[in-house]
Formats: structure tokens, C-alpha cells, sequence
């Protein structure tokens, strides 16, 4: 900064000083007579004139001066006409031509000039992409040639440039848009055959994500089901006339048969009234003591008690492969069968895998007098060295997530840290999912008194229930068919573990179940990947 102070200073007071020159020379100038300017400009030499050159001698340039090509390029492009030459199908590695032409130079003493890609581009420009070695060069078979590839021909389709939300409506009003939707498999067999470069029975996950995008901007009504077991339709649009006078058809059939089964039962039970009126006794005599009215039926059964009743037909019971349990009373007294849902999806969900991590949070809450943190992971390898559990995931020990593989488990006996581990697994593995057919046998052996084998319909009613009060989730499947799922990560305690207490308020509300919801897991097919419920 000092430096550039000073060089302007400098420059400043240099300019002051030429102007004080200029002022002192002007008054000088002035006293100058314009004779003496005369006499000075007559004894200045006067300049030669040129004498004027003819138009016929002057040399006209009408073409551009042609660029001298150094020795080097000339070189290079002598040597290309002499061994290279353009063809259709083949290409040669540049850098083995460049390898080759600097042996030459080095062969005829003359220094290269060019580098790599100067000789590339020298040679894309004046043969193109596709080039050959000629016959006549002595380096045919030395130079490897590449024949190139085909061109693979992709298939030019319309339906390839469409979106498939048109595609999906489309063949929704196609097939009539009926009021009780359309199955997925007949919407993929309609897209496949009307459009085949989609390759929508290869890639079904590509229609179904186009289907749930519909459902959830509201274009596309899901009638009933999830994902590929679903039935849709378009939102808001009238079925098509055919389609809507089958259903019409439908529904009046639906109505004279319940119209028939009201009116048979009319019947029974008129019957059953006169023969009832028809089998009383006639009045009794005075006195004598008032008689019970008995039917004949209860007399007709009264006569034929010792008779021997012919053996009906058991039905076979579908058997049902159920976790060996000790029969314990886990839940003791519950109100509804509703009640059951949570320890009955506890016990029979598969695989029952929990982390290292929830495992020592289920010790630490609820065995404070045990040391977790010193006992557990000697506890694990021995664990696993006699088969009670194994490592489903991870390297070493404290680490991944644990299976078990009991089959005989009593929910009551802590005693050892073992039965703690296998409390723990149990209760905190997640998610809780099980089939239908899986719940129904548990609550029939373990709560044989709200007689579910002979009241199918309650069990049915309290699934709707749970359903509707979001305790449970369906995750596939339509109507009680499929595989359920409790929305809400149920960690029980010991005591309820075992059937000691019931369940508190904190889990299941007035208002239904409220607290984070599941992340579906994938699937083999790819199904519910990532949605939530």
C-alpha cells in the first residue's frame, strides 16, 4: 500500500511540473513575429512527391492464400491413405493406430508432432465413426478390427409413449365399470392382451402402483380387498347399461329368495303352532289336579329314550397346527372376545424375532435386579449353543436380532434368565401379525366359554369390531380370509404376559387405538413396500 501511495505522488508532481514548462513557453511564442515563422517553414526540406502508379501495373490478389501444411501432419495423413480406409460395421482402436504410426516415425527418423488426440480427431474427421484396416496395408493382421454390434430393435409401441393412468381408465370403462369393481387379475389379463409392449403379466407391480396412485388421488374407488386381492373401479362413473341390468337382474333374484325364506319360515312356524294347538289335552274333569301341557313329540321322545339312535357322520375338523403353549390362562378374564386380540396375535404370530437392543430394554424395565448388561450376552451364547434361540441376523454377539425355537414355553416361570430372554422375544417381537384361522383356534382352546365353534358369527362381528375401532389391520386378503396385523406395538408386561393382570387403558381407548402405525414390510412379489397404514 506505501508503494502505491508514492508512485502516485510522483506521478501527480511530474504533472505539475510539464505544466509550469507550457505556461513559460507560451509568452516566448508569442513574441514570435509571423516572419520569422515564414522564414523557418521556407527553409524546411520539402517532401518528394510519388509519381502515380499505373492501374494496369498494380498485382490484384483475388483468391486467399493457401495455408502451408507443416511436415509433420502431411505425415500423418500420407500415412492414413496409405493403411486406412472407411467401412460400414467395423472400428479400430485408435490407440493401437497411434502406436503404430509412432513406430513408423521412429522407424524413418522423423519426430512426432501430433499428439493422441489430434490423431484421433484427424482421423474421425476425414474417415468417420466406422473404420477398416485396408488389404494392401501390412498391417492387416496386426490390427485387431471390431465388428459392431446390431442395433437392437426395441418395440415401437403406442402404448409405450401413454401414461398408465389412461391406460388403467381406459380398461376400467371397458370391462363396464361395474358397481362391485373389477378383480385385479382380470384388469391384468385386459391390459395385457390389449396392450402387450407394456409386459404387464411380467411386471405386475408397475399396474399396481398405477391402481393405488388412483386410489389415492381419488380417480380410482377401491370397492373391497388391498393390493392384488382388490376390487376397482372408476370413482364417481355409472356402470354401462348391460353391466347395470345384470345387476339390476341380480338384485331382484337376491330379493325373491329372501323373499322365499321369509315365507317358508312364516310357514314353520304356523305348522308349529297348530300342532302345538292340535296336541293339547282336552279340558280337565273337576277335581281333579291341574296337568302339564305335554306335545306329542316330547311324549314320542320319552318312548323312544332306550331305542338306540343310529351314529351320525362326525364331520372331520380342518387341524390346525398350533404353538405347544402350557396351558396357562394367559388373559384370564376377558370381557369380549375383542379382548383377546392382543395376546392371541402375540402368541401365534411367526417368526417370533426380536433385536439385541429390545431385548435388554425389556430386562432392564421390567427385571431391574437383573444385570443385563454383564449377564445377557453369556446368557445368548448359550442360549444358541442349546437351541433355544438362534442369530437370524448379525455378526457377533450383541449384535442382530434373535429367533426363537421353542415349542414348549411357560409365560409364568422367571427363574432363570433363559425363561426372562424368552418372555422378552415373545413380547417384543414386532409386527404382530397372524391368519384368521390361527386366532379362532387359540381363542377356542384357551377361551372355550364365548363358544365360538358354534357361534361363528361373534367371532366374525368382533373382527369388524376390531377393524373399525383400528385395534387391527387387514394386510391381505378380502373379508376373513388373509393375514391381520395389530396396528399399534404391543410390549407386555410380564404379569399380562402370563395372564396374571388385564390390559390396561393405555393401549386400547374409547376412541380406538392411537400411536404410531406400521411400515408394511416387503414382500417376495414386492407388494406394500413402504406404505403406511
Amino acid at each position: 500500500m506505501p508503494s502505491i501511495k508514492l508512485k502516485k505522488k510522483t506521478q501527480e508532481y511530474l504533472a505539475e511540473k510539464e505544466r509550469s514548462k507550457q505556461l513559460t513557453k507560451e509568452p516566448e511564442e508569442e513574441k514570435e513575429t509571423e516572419t520569422e515563422k515564414n522564414k523557418k517553414k521556407d527553409l524546411k526540406p520539402k517532401k518528394k512527391e510519388k509519381p502515380p502508379v499505373p492501374e494496369a501495373e498494380v498485382p490484384l490478389i483475388l483468391e486467399k492464400r493457401k495455408r502451408t501444411v507443416p511436415p509433420g501432419e502431411q505425415q500423418l495423413t500420407d500415412w492414413l491413405t496409405e493403411h486406412v480406409e472407411s467401412r460400414e460395421g467395423a472400428s479400430v482402436s485408435y490407440q493401437t493406430l497411434f502406436e503404430y504410426f509412432t513406430d513408423f516415425c521412429a522407424q524413418q527418423n522423423i519426430p512426432v508432432t501430433v499428439d493422441p488426440s489430434q490423431f484421433n480427431r484427424s482421423v474421425k474427421d476425414k474417415f468417420g465413426k466406422e473404420v477398416g484396416i485396408k488389404e494392401s496395408s501390412p498391417y492387416k493382421g496386426l490390427i485387431r478390427e471390431i465388428k459392431a454390434k446390431p442395433k437392437s430393435t426395441k418395440p415401437k409401441a403406442e402404448s409405450l409413449t401413454m401414461k398408465m393412468r389412461d391406460i388403467v381408465e381406459e380398461i376400467l370403462k371397458e370391462t363396464g365399470n361395474p358397481t362391485n369393481g373389477v378383480r385385479f387379475p382380470n384388469i391384468k389379463v385386459a391390459t395385457a392382451n390389449k396392450y402387450p409392449a407394456l409386459q404387464v403379466d411380467l411386471q405386475p407391480h408397475k399396474l399396481l402402483q398405477a391402481l393405488e396412485r388412483g386410489v389415492y388421488y381419488g380417480r380410482i374407488e377401491l370397492v373391497k380387498g388391498t393390493g392384488k386381492c382388490g376390487f376397482y373401479r372408476l370413482f364417481g362413473a355409472e356402470p354401462r347399461e348391460d353391466i347395470k341390468e345384470k345387476e339390476e337382474k341380480e338384485k331382484e333374484k337376491e330379493k325373491q329368495k329372501r323373499e322365499e325364506k321369509l315365507q317358508k319360515k312364516k310357514e314353520r312356524k304356523e305348522s308349529e303352532k297348530e300342532n302345538k294347538e292340535g296336541d293339547e289335552e282336552p279340558d280337565q274333569t273337576e277335581g281333579e289336579t291341574p296337568k302339564k301341557k305335554v306335545s306329542k313329540r316330547k311324549l314320542e321322545e320319552k318312548g323312544d329314550e332306550k331305542k338306540e339312535e343310529p351314529q351320525k357322520k362326525k364331520k372331520k375338523k380342518r387341524h390346525i397346527k398350533k404353538p405347544k403353549w402350557e396351558k396357562t390362562d394367559p388373559h384370564s378374564n376377558p370381557e369380549k372376545i375383542d379382548d383377546t386380540f392382543p395376546l392371541a396375535f402375540t402368541y401365534c404370530s411367526e417368526p417370533k424375532e426380536a433385536s439385541f437392543g429390545k431385548i435388554r430394554k425389556y430386562l432392564i424395565e421390567n427385571y431391574p435386579s437383573v444385570n443385563a448388561e454383564t449377564r445377557l450376552k453369556p446368557a445368548i451364547e448359550k442360549g444358541i449353543e442349546k437351541g433355544i434361540w438362534e442369530q437370524s441376523s448379525g455378526n457377533s454377539v450383541g449384535q442382530g436380532s434373535y429367533r426363537l425355537l421353542l415349542d414348549d414355553f411357560d409365560p409364568e416361570s422367571s427363574k432363570t434368565i433363559d425363561d426372562m430372554i424368552c418372555q422378552a422375544i415373545v413380547a417384543s417381537h414386532e409386527p404382530k401379525q397372524s391368519t384368521v384361522i390361527r386366532i379362532k383356534q387359540y381363542i377356542m382352546d384357551y377361551h372355550p366359554d364365548f363358544n365360538i365353534e358354534s357361534r361363528p358369527h361373534k367371532f366374525k362381528t368382533a373382527m369388524e369390531r376390531a377393524l373399525k375401532n383400528g385395534v387391527i389391520r387387514q394386510i391381505t386378503g378380502i373379508g376373513m380370509s388373509g393375514t391381520f396385523q395389530l396396528a399399534k406395538p404391543f410390549i407386555p408386561p410380564p404379569r399380562t404376559l402370563a395372564g396374571v393382570e388385564d390390559l390396561t387403558e393405555d393401549w386400547i381407548g374409547d376412541e380406538g387405538v392411537s400411536g404410531e402405525n406400521y411400515v408394511v414390510r416387503k414382500t417376495k412379489s414386492g407388494r406394500y413396500a413402504g406404505r403406511q397404514a
